[in-house]
């Protein structure tokens, strides 16, 4: 961005596997998307003692959804719970979904192969009883994952900081689509 245009206060609401990537990777995206002025949410913004489920009105609160697929993101319930909201969102076009593929190849991310499918696959075993529920996970997977997404691996010849950078300037571009279709809109 050049500093001449202000982001649209649109929320993006950052779904990832905490444990794994709070403190590098999705901690240096928060920054530089603050960086870019963009209004960004994760959940240790959430207040202590709330609700989990209140994570599903931030991700109703938000214009984007960034989905960060990494090896363990199944092994967390609550990363696939966020993902199906994310997908019922996107799919009345409530929401724009940006997946990104960190440190896994999208085929084992829609194949459900690799460490992400094994995890997957221990969800599968943990919940086997709630067919419904571990349809809804595979449908969101699925479904996020098919979109247009962005891919850093291991392999990768551009800077970690780089790839954020990228991600940063598709979120402005979103967000200024966005931005015209809502003014759009309200003109008419």
């Amino acid at each position: 961005m050049d500093g001449k245009v202000k982001p649209p206060n649109i929320q993006v609401f950052i779904n990832f596997r905490g444990e794994q990537l709070r403190t590098n990777f999705v901690g240096h995206l928060v920054d530089a998307l603050r960086r870019s002025e963009i209004n960004v949410f994760i959940d240790n913004q959430e207040q202590r003692g709330e609700d989990l489920t209140t994570l599903f009105k931030r991700i109703k609160d938000s214009g984007i959804a960034i989905a960060v697929f990494s090896s363990r993101y199944t092994q967390s319930k609550w990363c696939l719970e966020e993902l199906v909201k994310i997908k019922e969102r996107a799919d009345k076009d409530l929401l724009k979904v940006l997946p990104v593929f960190y440190k896994v190849t999208p085929e084992n991310v829609k194949k459900l192969k690799g460490e992400f499918g094994d995890h997957f696959r221990d969800k599968e075993l943990m919940f086997g009883s709630d067919k419904p529920k571990i349809k809804q996970w595979r449908d969101a997977i699925f479904s996020v994952s098919h979109k247009f997404g962005m891919t850093f691996d291991e392999n990768s010849s551009v800077l970690e900081s780089d790839f954020i950078e990228t991600i940063v300037k598709e979120v402005l571009i979103i967000l200024q689509a966005i931005s015209t279709v809502e003014s759009g809109q309200s003109s008419r």
